[in-house]
């Protein structure tokens, strides 16, 4: 069976908000990408199916979800989070690019649905402390999670999961310590008894936010995957 390719988005709903260039190579584009630096930078390729890291058989589970599987039912990624992707994200929540989460939505919903993954009940974004929110101005998962669900034909939750504790951004603190200062931080009042919610985020690097906000979605009843734009690979060091 021949490999799928990364879906490419009519560059026509682009064309208004974005100023025509590729963002990796510069070439003419109506999207935020070209289609070569898409196929290139963010390619359809086999990731372990609970945590979306790079592996070598498709459908196949790292040797991390192996001993340790995460309690959410499965994980959708566009690419890794390095250079030059990385750049994306970076402009995204620092540039003030709303837009941008906008596109990476369209892609993870265009990619759901190529691998026919299971319709969610309704998608949710993993939300900020209403410091972080005024600081940035908008939220880059809810950007995204809007756009993954007009996708996919499903609602879209703002409020249902709430961040209730501000902190230092997790990107600041070793990995170690991440685990430990995300816990307590969200709260879910509705009940989801037999639904199953889509979780989106921007970016997975130790899954320690992700894994705080599905154990909160399960104990409301809820069965949870997650889809984030971009994944850190693993260190080859380790």
């Amino acid at each position: 069976m021949p490999a799928l390719a990364p879906p490419i988005l009519p560059a026509s709903r682009w064309s208004a908000l974005w100023p025509g260039r590729c963002a990796h190579c510069d070439a003419r584009s109506g999207t935020p990408l070209c289609p070569d630096c898409l196929q290139r930078d963010l390619p359809l390729q086999p990731r372990c199916r609970a945590c979306g890291i790079a592996v070598q058989t498709d459908g196949a589970l790292c040797g991390s979800c192996l001993l340790h599987p995460p309690h959410w039912n499965g994980a959708l990624t566009l690419g890794d989070y390095r250079f030059p992707n990385d750049r994306l994200i970076l402009r995204m929540k620092f540039g003030g690019e709303p837009a941008l989460g906008r596109w990476f939505g369209d892609l993870l919903a265009a990619r759901w649905l190529q691998h026919g993954l299971p319709r969610p009940d309704a998608v949710l974004p993993i939300p900020l402390s209403r410091q972080r929110l005024l600081e940035r101005g908008f939220n880059p998962a809810w950007e995204m999670a809007q756009r993954m669900a007009r996708g996919l034909g499903r609602p879209a939750q703002a409020h249902s999961l709430l961040r209730v504790r501000h902190g230092q951004a997790q990107s600041s603190l070793p990995l170690e310590a991440r685990k430990r200062h995300i816990r307590g931080a969200y709260a879910c009042t509705p009940r989801w008894d037999g639904q199953t919610l889509l979780l989106v985020d921007d970016v997975m690097t130790s899954g320690a936010t992700l894994a705080e906000a599905t154990r909160v979605l399960l104990q409301q009843g809820a069965a949870v995957w997650v889809a984030v734009a971009l994944r850190t690979p693993l260190d080859p060091a380790s």
